[in-house]
């Protein structure tokens, strides 16, 4: 039973977050057209492992991820979602979950441009709704056979509700962002691979006259089990220098999974 808890514990992950926008999905640079891309995971995780029988504690995580990318003879047709649902007895839930739907105009070319959407929900942290709409250059910086670096620059629109701890009550923002972000894929082997991605996004929030910034990245290292299937080690973090509740301006997470592409 050991084992089998062991085991558990590694290949599904017990922490997630859902703040970043996970858009670097996909070789949207490829030669081929007309076909798609997709990976998906679920993982499901309950256990009662707890001190005493007196004090029964009870876990149960769900994660969930399907992206899927349609690649046309010009353009990349993106779309990203993402849930996760995380409770213990007698603790905080974490309820989070997104979808981000992304288009990459003349994908093949170094200077292309993107649009996108997205709408998201983060329980766990007092925030019921985003939503937000934005567009912008995607630059080609490096590209070979083993190796890819690029970066966007542009700009969204952002619509969020936050509820308050003290009152319950419900604060909106309403703020006009910079977008950029820088995205690198590495080959190490035939087996493993290292990718990336980096974004920051800031504007001025009038409302209150002050300017809010948020940093955020994640970086995975993939090990090819077969062609279809890998083992995914991924960290995820975000900062938020001026948080519009009390929250902790950092957050982060690092999760285990399989991976099915097709």
């Amino acid at each position: 039973m050991r084992i089998l808890t062991f085991f558990t514990l590694l290949f599904f992950p017990v922490l997630s977050i859902a703040q970043i926008l996970k858009v670097d999905k996909g070789e949207i640079n490829n030669d081929s057209a007309n076909f798609f891309l997709g990976n998906v995971n679920f993982n499901f995780n309950v256990n009662n492992q707890s001190a005493t029988a007196e004090e029964e504690i009870t876990f149960l995580g769900l994660t969930a991820n399907a992206d899927l990318v349609y690649f046309s003879e010009e353009n990349a047709y993106i779309l990203i979602n993402n849930i996760n649902y995380f409770k213990s007895t007698g603790g905080p839930v974490i309820n989070t979950g997104f979808a981000h739907f992304r288009i990459n105009f003349l994908r093949k070319r170094k200077l292309s441009y993107e649009t996108y959407t997205q709408i998201q929900f983060d329980e766990g942290r007092n925030m019921p709704l985003r939503r937000l709409l934005g567009g912008g250059w995607r630059i080609q910086i490096l590209e070979s056979e083993n190796s890819e670096m690029h970066t966007g620059l542009g700009i969204m629109y952002e619509y969020e509700e936050w509820k308050s701890f003290e009152t319950d009550a419900i604060i909106t923002k309403e703020i006009w962002k910079n977008s950029s972000y820088v995205g690198f894929r590495s080959n190490i082997n035939e087996y493993i691979t290292f990718n990336g991605v980096i974004y920051y996004q800031g504007g001025r929030d009038t409302q209150s006259d002050l300017f809010r910034s948020r940093i955020s990245g994640e970086l995975t290292l993939s090990f090819n089990i077969t062609e279809k299937l890998a083992f995914n080690t991924t960290f995820v973090s975000q900062y938020e220098d001026r948080p519009v509740i009390t929250i902790n301006n950092w957050v982060y997470s690092l999760s285990n999974g399989l991976q099915l592409s097709f």
